[in-house]
């Protein structure tokens, strides 16, 4: 073992294919909690297959045939097709899995499962679980940097199911403005707060031909709730198996491995 720390990883709904590989494998293995939402669900391996290979054709003809030709399993035997992974700790669900996802294809693969393979588990935070929950959601609660999340996620959703956007330039002038007045709002009341201001350069609406490079984003303050609350669910962790001896034996199934209290 390599990290015999704390440990946890933060996955989403975007999340697919090796991310979903190794936080099912971390999950398994009870060697770390898995935060976020379920993740996407692609546990299949496919191939591409020229059709102008046989008849060595000079010009392309026939295209190319995509096959499946594999399929991921995790060491408990279950796949990671279709159903993803589903965290330990749950964060607001930003997409539906019939909007996004393998699920959401109608010829996606259905799970299914294998033997499991033969190793050891090192932890099973089932115990742990419902007390990093109920401290989550308490203090979830009272982050305002966390609510603001809840609600731009709650209006992204309403926004999607509306399915519809204006094209008049005076209604999305207008909807720009309401969004910046959003933005300058919850930065003042960031500062009364203490909390870091984000950063971003005003007037680009999305209208104009000069507007900045998306690239210049990355250079952007963007305050991370989940990515903070991640760290908080962790630290809550480390702080519940040091203060109970008890509850650390049972999640801590092999002596020494994994072990989190310093």
């Amino acid at each position: 073992m390599a990290w015999d720390g704390p440990l946890a990883v933060l996955i989403n709904r975007a999340s697919a294919s090796a991310s979903e590989i190794y936080a099912a494998a971390i999950q398994d293995y009870g060697r770390g909690l898995i935060i976020g939402e379920q993740s996407f669900g692609k546990g299949t391996v496919q191939n591409l297959i020229d059709l102008d290979r046989w008849p060595q054709n000079e010009t392309p003809r026939f295209g190319q045939v995509k096959l499946t030709v594999a399929q991921f399993y995790r060491p408990a035997g279950g796949s990671t097709q279709h159903k993803g992974v589903v965290p330990d700790i749950s964060f607001p669900v930003t997409l539906d899995a019939t909007e996004f996802g393998e699920s959401s294809y109608d010829n996606a693969l259905p799970w299914t499962e294998i033997d499991p393979a033969a190793f050891v588990r090192v932890g099973d935070f089932t115990p742990l679980k419902p007390k990093l929950a109920a401290r989550h959601e308490l203090r979830a609660a009272q982050d305002q940097e966390f609510q603001w999340l809840v609600e731009d996620i709650a209006e992204f959703r309403e926004q999607r199911e509306r399915n519809t956007i204006s094209l008049n330039v005076d209604e999305r002038r207008a909807e720009r403005d309401r969004m910046e007045e959003r933005r300058q709002a919850r930065d003042e009341a960031r500062r009364e707060l203490g909390l870091a201001v984000s950063e971003r350069r005003s007037g680009d609406d999305g209208l104009q031909a000069d507007e900045r490079a998306v690239t210049e984003d990355d250079d952007e303050e963007r305050p991370d709730p989940l990515l903070k609350e991640s760290a908080n669910i962790l630290v809550d962790a480390i702080a519940l198996l040091d203060e109970d001896q008890q509850l650390a034996a049972r999640v801590h199934l092999e002596r020494g491995a994994g072990r989190w209290v310093q």
